[in-house]
């Protein structure tokens, strides 16, 4: 990766010229030299990468699908295809001697760059988790993606951190960890609910008075509307990030709104979109003002989810990504399966004046888009705006909704525990009357406890709380 000084303030055309040359590189020198798929893929059909001379020609190459990445039932084995070979022996840097050193530089490439070093996994919140290969390299890219988020956030090594991110094999939380390292700040790292607890990691806020809280929207939340609860004291709360799950500006608005009336010293919320396959997180400087990319690190695409057109600037679309500069697991025109509803642009952002590409609006999964069989046909059912309306709302404390039958037809059954002292009747007639105005399907609420909604998310077990369930099949 270059300098984070320079790249974050090149021209556009630049940044297109430099994303092509690092394009034609991996495609030439490394996939069809070393990558076992599309090594193979390229001679099965015929691709002649010396036709892909720029960005515009990438509609010519295939897409790669999340299944693929998942091992076989008669292949555990299969991910490994992903990952680049170790350089064989004769094409291994030869070191010069004398006055050879001061000639032209060494070719070749660097072998302990493609060993192996560790695993991490995707977060399997919409499908089985699948294994992402780093080697050295990839870590020293993660950290400095991540230490390039804290620049866009404009966090430095004096803030006190609490990273409340799950501890976990996956990009999420060591980004975090290695770039709160590297960076030299004082930092808690937590391991999230799952590891120290809620109770432990508010009273580690309170007793290290932490200006900063980074985590999960739903859990950040949870955690501010139960802070009084447990008698502890956010005054020197000042900001909030939050990652991992998809955080639209619901989520922001809330956490502001909850930080206010906790009495927090600010309410400042940022949010830091992550990709596993990625291997980083991309932070806005401001919300809504869009994910500040690494052009040459990904390349990111976005494509109609549907046809896979590629789309135009700001045009909403399927979030596609190829790596430039990565070792391990390599990735061509991967199919993220996240919505951008802003899509992508390219102009310099209006508030921090940078000039990378940027991922605008919210991020939608599209595994939440539902087709339920209703009395007039197939209703769509988008699960990604019901989210953002229980996000909206400040008196439900937690819910989940569950897609069921009812003979031939769906039905949606939304189940809520509101906020302390909610009047939990009135709250399903508001939810009720609501929901119906909204979505053209049926949909039954009931009320349940804290704790029997907590174990059915998940909420101190998984990466993220998990919200729908899909129980047609049962």
């Amino acid at each position: 990766m270059e300098a984070w000084s320079k790249i974050s303030r090149m021209p556009t055309p630049a940044i297109k010229k430099l994303q092509e040359e690092l394009l034609t590189k991996m495609l030439k020198e490394e996939m069809a030299v070393r990558h076992p798929y599309y090594r193979n893929l390229f001679k099965e059909n015929n691709i002649n990468l010396d036709a892909i001379k720029g960005i515009e020609d990438l509609d010519r190459l295939p897409f790669t699908e999340k299944e693929e990445l998942l091992p076989r039932e008669d292949d555990r084995r299969y991910p490994k295809k992903y990952v680049l070979e170790v350089p064989k022996e004769g094409e291994q840097k030869k070191k010069k001697k004398g006055f050879a050193l001061f000639g032209k530089k060494d070719t070749g490439p660097e072998t302990s760059d493609y060993k192996f070093h560790t695993l991490y996994f995707t977060a399997g919140r919409t499908a089985k988790p699948a294994p992402i290969e780093y080697t050295h390299y990839d870590l020293k890219n993660l950290k400095e993606a991540g230490i390039r988020a804290f620049d866009i956030l404009d966090l430095d090594r004096d803030e006190t951190m609490i990273n409340a991110f799950t501890y976990a094999p996956n990009a999420f939380f060591w980004q975090m960890f290695y770039s709160t390292i590297e960076l030299g700040s004082t930092t808690l790292q937590t391991g999230g609910g799952k590891v120290l607890g809620l109770e432990k990691i508010l009273k580690a806020m309170d007793n290290m008075e932490a200006p900063v809280f980074v985590c999960a929207p739903g859990y950040t939340v949870f955690a501010l509307q139960t802070l009084e609860h447990f008698g502890f004291s956010a005054e020197n709360l000042e900001r909030v990030i939050l990652g991992i799950d998809y955080t639209p500006m619901e989520a922001v608005e809330k956490v502001s709104r909850l930080m206010e009336a906790i009495g927090a010293k600010d309410n400042k919320v940022q949010r830091i979109y992550f990709i596993s396959e990625a291997k980083s997180g991309w932070a806005e400087c401001k919300p809504d003002f869009g994910y500040h990319t690494n052009p040459d690190h990904i390349l990111v695409e976005i494509v109609d989810p549907a046809t896979g057109a590629v789309l135009g600037e700001g045009e909403k679309g399927e979030v596609v990504i190829t790596h430039l500069d990565t070792r391990g697991t390599v990735l061509l025109r991967f199919k993220t399966g996240d919505i951008a509803t802003g899509g992508l642009v390219t102009e310099p952002c209006p508030n921090c004046k940078r000039t990378v590409p940027r991922i605008m609006g919210d991020i939608e999964r599209k595994a939440y888009y539902f087709e339920l069989q209703g009395s007039d046909g197939t209703v769509q059912f988008n699960g990604n705006l019901l989210r953002k309306q229980m996000l909206a709302r400040d008196d439900v404390l937690l819910w989940y909704a569950e897609i069921k039958k009812d003979g031939d037809l769906d039905f949606l059954n939304l189940v809520v525990k509101g906020l302390s002292g909610t009047d939990e009747q009135a709250l399903l007639n508001s939810l009720e009357q609501e929901l119906k105005e909204e979505f053209s399907v049926p949909v039954t609420l009931e009320s349940a406890t804290l704790d029997a909604i907590a174990n059915k998310i998940g909420l101190e077990k998984y990466i993220t709380e998990q919200v729908f369930f899909d129980n047609r099949a049962q």
